[in-house]
């Protein structure tokens, strides 16, 4: 066994590794902080509401950290500060009983731990940017399935023990990811030239761009509303954290496959035909959802996360690469994920909770199903019109 480790690549081994720890102690966070929430009693408006300003603050938090690495050159020195602030305000929060005081803490915790994701892809790619046998996809299928293996040990946890184990399992997995940070000396900034000189403008006026913020931002509002509330659903059919936590995990299994040959797939599709045969998937686990009635099914239907957010995800990076100029291509990846993913998540939250607390859960899926459908035809609809923008440009030059 020590041979065949001494054989890898020591960059895959060093990023695969920080990969699968990081996503360890995310496990601890991001699937059970609405179920922290409801068992403080607190309705389905109140928590959208957190998580609303949570997605606010994403907005402005992942472009900031970005230009903060450019300006220090280094994504390492600013991934490990962020990791070491995250973990300690993470700790704090079972000290607080307040919902305006909880929300306030989670959202200053999402200022700092909104942005390693991003970062840590950029700190990968350009890490391994050399090495001809080593892809971004082959990396990042350790963080699923890193996190598809705790999130199941986790959510036996919170029945075992309660809900409070998480924050100190988070805070060992920072300083289990901080110490990996420590040993891989690659590290090279988000951006390769300052941010003051980026002409942000030029990347404005792309409409191919702009138009993709669009369809990305609207098109996540359901699937971020399915994801928030799957504890709601779960409990709703009468399942438990076990089962809450064996979904996730089938949802991060299911997303390996997709980045181990993202390579491939690149190769015999365009971006587009990735994004738009991705939005069937997105629509498809919104039907099947409406009409679940057990947690079995609700676990089944999570294996379409593959073909719907990972295949989105790979098909999106290349899509903003090919319309983005040279000198914004990073910049261009950052600021997409902060909308789509900030401004959608704002919507997704507030509109989730309040559509279940007046209307019910089932309509929520029944609405995401709508909104699916009606995005993703005007966004294959902009193609036409923007090959017409195209010409009537060109007769007026």
């Amino acid at each position: 066994m020590r041979n065949i480790v001494k054989q890898l690549n020591p960059k895959l081994l060093h990023f695969a590794s920080l990969e699968f720890f990081f996503w360890i102690m995310c496990a601890a966070y991001y699937p059970f902080v609405v179920v922290y929430l409801s068992s403080k009693g607190y309705n389905n408006t109140t928590i959208g509401m957190i998580m609303a300003v949570n997605s606010f603050v994403l907005v402005f938090a992942q472009p900031f950290w970005g230009m903060v690495s450019d300006w220090l050159q280094s994504v390492k020195k600013v991934f490990i500060i962020l990791l070491t602030v995250s973990a300690c305000i993470y700790l704090s929060v079972p000290l607080y009983n307040s919902a305006f005081i909880i929300g306030i803490v989670l959202a200053v915790l999402t200022f700092f731990e909104s942005s390693m994701a991003p970062l840590l892809d950029s700190w990968v790619v350009q890490g391994t940017k050399s090495e001809e046998s080593i892809s971004y996809g082959s990396v990042r299928l350790w963080g699923s399935i890193g996190f598809a293996i705790m999130v199941y040990i986790f959510g036996k946890m919170t029945n075992i023990f309660s809900i409070n184990i998480l924050f100190p399992s988070y805070a060992i997995f920072a300083v289990l990811t901080i110490l990996i940070c420590i040993k891989i000396k690659t590290d090279k900034p988000v951006v390769s030239v300052s941010f003051a000189h980026l002409k942000v403008g030029k990347l404005f006026k792309n409409y191919y761009y702009i138009v993709f913020l669009i369809f990305a931002t609207v098109l996540f509002i359901p699937h971020r509303s399915a994801f928030i509330f799957m504890p709601k659903l779960i409990e709703e059919l009468g399942g438990s954290k076990v089962e809450l936590g064996i979904a996730y995990s089938v949802m991060a299994l299911c997303e390996a496959p997709i980045f181990l040959f993202s390579k491939y797939l690149t190769q015999k599709f365009k971006p587009v035909q990735m994004i738009l045969l991705s939005t069937i998937f997105f629509t498809i686990r919104q039907l099947l959802f409406s009409i679940a009635t057990a947690p079995i099914h609700a676990i089944l239907i999570q294996s379409l996360q593959g073909p719907s957010f990972a295949l989105f995800l790979a098909g999106t990076v290349y899509y903003i690469d090919s319309h983005a100029p040279q000198e914004l291509k990073a910049f261009a990846q950052t600021f997409a994920s902060a909308i789509f993913a900030g401004i959608g998540g704002i919507i997704a939250s507030y509109g989730g909770g309040w559509v279940i607390d007046n209307l019910g859960l089932v309509k929520m899926y029944q609405l995401g199903i709508i909104i699916s459908i009606v995005i993703s035809i005007i966004f294959i609809l902009s193609f036409p019109v923007g090959k017409l923008l195209v010409k009537t440009a060109d007769i007026k030059e």
